[in-house]
């Protein structure tokens, strides 16, 4: 299937200032003897994208245009060479995308980050090949940082340098660690980072060792309270803001399905009495100032779970979950064309935008 001209125009409107030049820049195109501009390039992409993720279908198609015809180890030549050009795009295209949480009057003067990790497969595998590494604006959308590695590679806050003093950066358990914290203050960022059981110990004032469950056991079903805490770097006390909420019966339960299965290799399923302790709150990790409530920390952190399902649609209606499989070296071209796809389709959606379909 191809594309519509009225509606290949539309699209080239949605494309960022300075998206043509780049092509050239990023060496997306070399020589024009074939693909003449990167008009040409980016609709021989998405007919690769929209018609199976086919080399052989794709050149098919473009014989049916008004492009010269490519055959199909030239299309995936440009795939390959597309690479940057289309993350490029992707991260500045989607800062077209508006407002899609509405931004709280306290958090005018930041961004906030939300950094996370997804499992990308190949087709026709049964598990995890690859991992996407992403730092996208929440009330944006705006891929501020991404990277895709093999699945083995760790989920670490190390793997971001786009970060800053006006950032608030809020990731998941995975990331709740003293060397995340540390580095975030390296990066002069506010953050909210979700603990883990035993993911480092905290202490007193006056230097003693205490369970951070115990600091909230006064808490009931969906209350929140804050405390001061230390942590411990070189021998040295030092403050932290813990923020905590005491789950609901169903969110406890719930939460414990989640361990079994977690634990299924590790303890064969069995949840230890730590976890079960821990699992009766959502406890954070934040820089933030005290005179912001922990309801609203709570709140924000809650947030995230917009986004995580803007990715989920994606993976549901584009499929990035399962790459071609054979296609090692365009693994990055494939996703980041497919994320393009993704914001453009739902930018046309919501502006409502596309042709009628003809009857």
């Amino acid at each position: 299937m191809g594309i519509k001209n009225e509606d290949f125009k539309k699209i080239i409107e949605l494309m960022p200032i300075g998206w043509e030049e780049k092509a050239k820049e990023l060496k997306a195109i070399e020589r024009s003897r074939k693909i003449k501009n990167a008009e040409e390039l980016l609709r021989m992409i998405l007919l690769y994208l929209t018609n199976g993720e086919s080399f052989g279908k794709t050149s098919s198609m473009l014989r049916l245009t008004d492009q010269n015809s490519l055959n199909k180890n030239a299309v995936y030549e440009r795939i390959v060479k597309s690479r940057d050009w289309l993350k490029w795009l992707c991260e500045n295209i989607s800062r077209n995308a508006g407002e899609l949480v509405k931004k709280p009057e306290w958090l005018k003067d930041k961004k906030v980050c939300l950094i996370d990790a997804s499992d990308v497969s190949k087709k026709g595998s049964n598990g995890s090949d690859y991992k996407l590494h992403y730092n996208v604006e929440l009330f944006n959308l705006e891929m501020r940082e991404m990277h895709i590695t093999e699945s083995s590679v760790g989920e670490k806050l190390i793997n971001f340098k786009n970060l800053g003093t006006d950032d608030i950066v809020i990731a998941d358990r995975m990331y709740g660690t003293l060397k995340s914290i540390n580095y975030l203050k390296e990066k002069n960022c506010d953050f909210i980072l979700r603990l883990r059981a035993g993911a480092f110990s905290f202490y007193d004032s006056q230097g003693i060792k205490i369970e951070l469950s115990d600091c909230f056991e006064e808490l009931k079903e969906g209350e929140s309270s804050d405390k001061i805490l230390f942590y411990k770097e070189k021998k040295e006390l030092i403050p932290i803001r813990i923020c905590a909420m005491r789950k609901s019966k169903e969110m406890e339960q719930k939460g414990l399905k989640q361990i079994k299965v977690s634990n299924s290799n590790l303890m064969r399923g069995k949840v230890s009495e730590r976890q079960a302790i821990y699992n009766k709150y959502v406890l954070l990790a934040t820089s933030c100032d005290r005179e912001i409530k922990s309801e609203y920390i709570m709140e924000l952190y809650r947030m995230r779970w917009e986004i995580e399902l803007v990715f989920k649609r994606i993976k549901s209606i584009f499929s990035y979950g399962e790459m071609p499989s054979k296609l090692e070296k365009t693994a990055e071209s494939w996703f980041y064309g497919k994320l393009l796809l993704s914001y453009i389709c739902e930018s046309l959606v919501n502006k409502g935008r596309f042709s009628p379909r003809e009857k």
